[in-house]
């Protein structure tokens, strides 16, 4: 699963930013957190066809009337990056949140690959 941070692509002829991306591994799954300031829930596409796992975000750039930014940090911009999840991913499981410009997947890991305890009789 890689990206590189910051970079600029064209699909289509539409512009996007690939966005940063944080994945840790846990024991049952596999989390990440993806950047995406300024981007609603409404606004992102996640979609899993076999192991690949696609994200596109729409930023509507509409701002309320009479509205007039003193300063500008960042730039409402699309976002779009794709993913090859691991062959132990059960893909079924994967889950999406958006919240404060971080949009958290998680996913878990199928269950044949997950540890367990075996008692002993």
């Amino acid at each position: 699963m890689n990206t590189n941070e910051g970079d600029k692509c064209r699909c289509g002829g539409e512009r996007f930013t690939i966005p940063a991306v944080r994945t840790v591994e846990r024991a049952d799954g596999l989390d990440m957190a993806v950047e995406i300031p300024g981007v609603g829930k409404d606004e992102v596409d996640l979609h899993v066809d076999g192991r690949t796992m696609t994200l596109k975000t729409r930023a509507n750039p509409q701002n309320p009337a009479g509205f007039r930014p003193a300063v500008r940090e960042f730039q409402r911009t699309n976002y779009a990056a794709s993913f090859e999840l691991p062959e132990w991913v059960d893909a079924t499981t994967v889950k999406g949140r958006v919240e404060n410009g971080i949009l958290s997947i998680s996913m878990q890991k199928r269950a044949e690959v997950q540890p367990r305890r075996i008692e002993i009789g």
